[in-house]
């Protein structure tokens, strides 16, 4: 992927902010994997400290798209671990983004993959395979949807409503 700023994207994208069809996460997330910057298509999913869909969606060919996990904003136990990240990484998924926390620091971190999370926690989640995929989430005061663009860096998460020129 080229190098992308979303700051330079919400200077030269003042009408779709103002329409709400570009919009900033809060800035909540901590920043983990190799991939400072990383974008690409949004499959959302919905579970609450429990990760079988995660691992199920990871599992899957990514295709350049990220992971959006809407996890309830709990920090009890991780939803990522090391192994699911270099699934992801195998697999081809460009990022993950998760309102809860992840584990396995050090190992997400040597992965070549982008992980925004609010922080860490060395519990393992729950295995019942409750939740649901490709549904709007909202987090980070934003909506999210299914098939909308995700652009991370340094300075932060945006949510597009298509895909930016870079």
């Amino acid at each position: 992927m080229a190098a992308f700023a979303t700051a330079e994207a919400c200077d030269s994208n003042t009408a779709l902010l103002v329409s709400g069809d570009l919009s900033a996460l809060e800035p909540i997330f901590k920043i983990y994997g190799q991939r400072r910057s990383f974008s690409g298509p949004i499959v959302t999913l919905k579970v609450f400290e429990d990760n079988v869909l995660v691992r199920q969606l990871l599992e899957t060919r990514g295709e350049g798209r990220v992971l959006v996990i809407d996890g309830g904003g709990s920090t009890r136990c991780a939803l990522v671990g090391g192994n699911l990240a270099q699934s992801a990484q195998n697999m081809g998924w460009a990022g993950i983004v998760v309102n809860g926390c992840i584990r396995d620091v050090d190992e997400i971190n040597a992965c070549d993959i982008g992980v925004r999370a609010l922080g860490s926690n060395p519990l393992k989640s729950n295995k019942k395979a409750v939740g649901d995929k490709h549904v709007p989430i909202y987090f980070a005061g934003t909506l999210i949807r299914d098939g909308e663009w995700l652009y991370a860096d340094s300075d932060g998460i945006l949510i597009s409503k298509t895909e930016l020129s870079i």
